[in-house]
C-alpha cells in the first residue's frame, strides 16, 4: 500500500512531494558500488522536495532545453525482463529512434541494458540492480571518455564536431509504480553541485568516475508516474557542445501519491553515445 502524500496543482500542473537523497557535505570522495550499496562510501541527506508530473506541464520539457524528454516509441518489449538476449533487437530500435529524434550522424549502443527490479534490501542480484535511492549522474565529464572506450564500440574514425551521451529508461511493469524515476532539470543544476566520484562493478572490476549532487533548492524535478511500455524516457548525460543541456541528475523515489497495490517495480535503462562529424 502507498501511503497518503502531499498532491499539489497549480494551473493544470501537478505535482507531488517526496523525499529524495542528496549527497551531504563532506571530504570523503563518493563511492559507489553498483551490485552491493551496502559497500557504499557515500554519505546521504535527505530533502523533501517538489516533483511535477511532467505530462501535466504546459510546456513539455525537451531534449536540448531541459536536458529530457518523454518520447513515444512501440517496440517489443515483453521478453525484456528476463531474456538478455531480446535486449540487443530493442536496443537497435532505440538507436534508429536516436538517429531519427537527434538528428546525429551516428548514434552508438552501449554494450548491455539495465534491468533494475525492487527487491528486499541486501537480496543479491548481479544479473540486474536495484533501483538507484540517490541523485547521481551516471559519468563525470572526466568519466566520459573512460565509459566511451569501455562500453561502447570504437568511436568512428572521422572528425567528431560533437558527443552528448542519452540514458534511455523504460518501465516494464505495469504502471502506475510507486518507485519511479525522477530527473533534474539541466538548467537548474549549477557547476557546484556535481561532485565527482567512483562508480564500481563488483563482476566487472570496472571503475570509472561519476558524479554525485549536493541539495540546491533551485533544482527543478520532473516524474512521469503513469508510464507505458510504450513510451521511453530520455534523459542527457553529457555533451560536449555548451549550447544545450549538459546533464540531467536523477534518483529513484517512493512516490506516496501513487494508488493502492502497484506492481512492483521494473525496468530497464539502456545508454547511448550520439556523433555528429565536423566534416
Amino acid at each position: 500500500m502507498c501511503p497518503s502524500a502531499d498532491i499539489q496543482t497549480r494551473s493544470g500542473e501537478r505535482s507531488t512531494t517526496a523525499r529524495i537523497n542528496y549527497l551531504a557535505e563532506t571530504d570523503i570522495r563518493p563511492e559507489v558500488w553498483n551490485e552491493d550499496f551496502s559497500r557504499n562510501i557515500l554519505p546521504l541527506v535527505p530533502v523533501d522536495v517538489r516533483i511535477a508530473d511532467g505530462r501535466t506541464l504546459a510546456d513539455p520539457p525537451r531534449l536540448d532545453r531541459e536536458g529530457f524528454a518523454l518520447l513515444p516509441h512501440e517496440t517489443a518489449v515483453a521478453e525484456l525482463a528476463n531474456n538478455v538476449e531480446a535486449s540487443e533487437p530493442y536496443r537497435r530500435a532505440l538507436q534508429d529512434m536516436l538517429l531519427a529524434v537527434t538528428g546525429a550522424d551516428r548514434v552508438d549502443m552501449a554494450a548491455n541494458s539495465v534491468v533494475r527490479r525492487a527487491r528486499p534490501p541486501g537480496e543479491a542480484d548481479h544479473d540486474s540492480g536495484l533501483p538507484v535511492p540517490f541523485i547521481h549522474c551516471d559519468c563525470s565529464e572526466a568519466g566520459v571518455w573512460y565509459m566511451l572506450e569501455w562500453a561502447y564500440p570504437k568511436a568512428p574514425d572521422r572528425k567528431i564536431a560533437r558527443v552528448a551521451l542519452f540514458n534511455l529508461w523504460r518501465l516494464l511493469s505495469p504502471g502506475p509504480t510507486d518507485l519511479p524515476l525522477a530527473v533534474c532539470d539541466a538548467r537548474s543544476v549549477a557547476p557546484g553541485d556535481v561532485v565527482a566520484g567512483d562508480s564500481r562493478f563488483l563482476t566487472s572490476g570496472i571503475s570509472f568516475e561519476s558524479g554525485f549532487v549536493r541539495a540546491n533548492p533551485d533544482h527543478r524535478w520532473v516524474y512521469f508516474p503513469d508510464m507505458r511500455t510504450d513510451e521511453v524516457l530520455v534523459f542527457k548525460q553529457y555533451d560536449s557542445d555548451r549550447r544545450f543541456a549538459l546533464q540531467c541528475p536523477h534518483t529513484a523515489f517512493h512516490d506516496a501519491s501513487c494508488p493502492p497495490g502497484p506492481a512492483p517495480r521494473v525496468s530497464i535503462e539502456s545508454r547511448a553515445a550520439c556523433y555528429w562529424f565536423a566534416d
